[in-house]
């Protein structure tokens, strides 16, 4: 059965948008390859989704104790994945989507409920899995290379960046703002000397018309609304120094890169922000909810007075690779691998991807493989009483092979995936599922062959609880051969 993901987060100007805008970058990872469906509470600021979701609305009678029964009322818990944003999605909430039987992502930002979904992801950069109190079967996508970003930023991780001097801010406090910070950053920043042109970007729920006085001021100040993703990243581009808060709008200026002067208000900045401090990715702000205009302007000098650009583009740089999305999607896909048994249907797409360099070059036998020996092997191995031939299906799509010939004392196991869902992280996953139906067809215990070379598929192995066995030369490459037993 193919699955469809409830997308499922609030917000609006009493609570901020940042579950919203996060859950958007999540749903931009996944939308090619999963039907989708936003659902949020009736009093969340709809306005700022986009006009292409489906949208369904939460009554505001429906509280979280009574929210899992709406959801088991409305959509079936057989055919859908919940990805969950929101600090009222606790451990009982959890618990009880899982008791309906749902596959749920929990996006986390604190570390202190007991997880009970299926996937934990939380970006900031020190997190790890020894952290959280979980059940066993919880799988973890966790610090920056993980990051919620949407494909602009992830994007601009992959564009060249040099900054040489510092006169233009790009100032963002969220969506509502409570704290007003963006006056008080922005008045700053006109009484410094350095500062020419400011771009300021207020969210949807911001309120106060105050802020709008400051375009009469002697140095330009741009205030932007409504920005589209696109429209984002290209006013972030005409920036060479910014002043935010640690969260995900923080994270888009790293990709995007520039020096930061970053700052918390709300607790699930602090985590970001320490881990950022501590590798210098930032300039220090602290607490930016203790500050009075007169002392933003007096940090904001201290710490852009003296600043290295080039330092900051080149930490920011190593830290985001701009493959969250692929890392985001696989763990998502992990959660629906199956298998049916190859047929001759299989034949034209496992020679096609029997035939893609990367398999070609990992393989023991490098050079191409012609149509007529791949049928003949093929047609053969498929009704071989010594072969286990599995495709693997993800979501109901072939993805990949995964192939057991046994010899009664031994078997020797081969995998290949699709071009489409490398850079996932499957193939652990893939072959501990798959030798669950192995041990069920044969008792011999498994060896794999794997050149030194491929540290990929090392790892992979391992983590599927492989162990080394040997090292051995075979057919002229130094390789390692990995053994896995049924358990007792």
């Amino acid at each position: 059965m193919k699955k469809k993901i409830l997308f499922r987060a609030d917000g609006n100007e009493s609570v901020g948008l940042g579950h919203l805008y996060r859950l958007f970058a999540v749903v931009e990872m996944l939308k090619e390859d999963y039907a989708f469906i936003f659902v949020t509470k009736s009093s969340s600021t709809t306005s700022v989704m986009p006009s292409s979701y489906t949208v369904y609305l939460i009554p505001e009678e429906v509280d979280t104790t009574s929210e899992p029964d709406w959801l088991k009322n409305n959509f079936d818990p057989a055919g859908c994945i919940v990805i969950a944003d929101g600090y009222q999605f606790d451990s009982k909430y959890q618990k009880q989507l899982k008791y309906y039987k749902y596959q749920l992502a929990y996006i986390d930002d604190l570390v202190q409920e007991h997880m009970f979904a299926d996937i934990v992801i939380n970006h900031a950069p020190s997190v790890k899995a020894d952290d959280y109190s979980a059940e066993d079967y919880a799988n973890f996508g966790l610090g920056t290379k993980h990051a919620l970003l949407r494909p602009s930023f992830l994007q601009s991780t992959k564009e060249p960046r040099s900054i040489d001097k510092i006169d233009t801010a790009f100032v963002c406090f969220g969506g509502a703002d409570m704290l007003n910070l963006s006056l008080k950053v922005t008045k700053a920043l006109l009484s410094t000397t350095f500062t020419k042109t400011i771009h300021l970007v207020l969210g949807q729920a911001y309120k106060n018309d105050e802020i709008m006085d400051l375009k009469k001021s002697g140095k330009t100040v741009h205030i932007h609304r409504n920005l589209s993703e696109t429209e984002l990243v290209n006013v972030m581009r005409l920036c060479n120094f910014a002043i935010v808060p640690t969260s995900t709008i923080f994270y888009e200026l790293c990709c995007v890169r520039m020096p930061i002067l970053g700052g918390y208000f709300v607790d699930n900045q602090k985590q970001i922000y320490a881990a950022m401090a501590k590798e210098n990715v930032i300039l220090e702000g602290g607490d930016f909810s203790q500050y009075s205009t007169t002392e933003f302007k007096e940090v904001i000098e201290d710490r852009l007075g003296t600043v290295d650009p080039k330092k900051h583009v080149e930490k920011q740089g190593a830290i985001f690779d701009g493959k969250s999305g692929q890392r985001i999607l696989g763990l998502i896909n992990m959660l629906n691998i199956s298998f049916r048994a190859a047929s001759k249907s299989d034949l034209q797409r496992t020679f096609e991807w029997s035939n893609e360099d990367t398999v070609r070059k990992n393989s023991y036998h490098s050079a191409a493989i012609t149509i007529e020996s791949h049928t003949n092997w093929f047609l053969n191995k498929i009704v071989s009483e010594n072969t286990l031939f599995l495709i693997v299906l993800v979501n109901d799509n072939p993805a990949g092979i995964v192939r057991y010939e046994n010899d009664t004392t031994t078997s020797v196991v081969g995998i290949l995936i699709g071009k489409e869902y490398r850079g996932q992280n499957l193939a652990s996953h893939i072959l501990r599922k798959s030798a669950e139906i192995y041990f069920e067809k044969f008792k011999a215990p498994v060896q794999a062959f794997i050149k030194k070379k491929n540290i990929a598929s090392l790892k992979s192995f391992e983590k599927a609880g492989y162990t080394f066995l040997e090292e051995r030369e075979i057919q002229g490459h130094e390789s390692y051969v990995y053994k896995l037993e049924q358990e007792k």
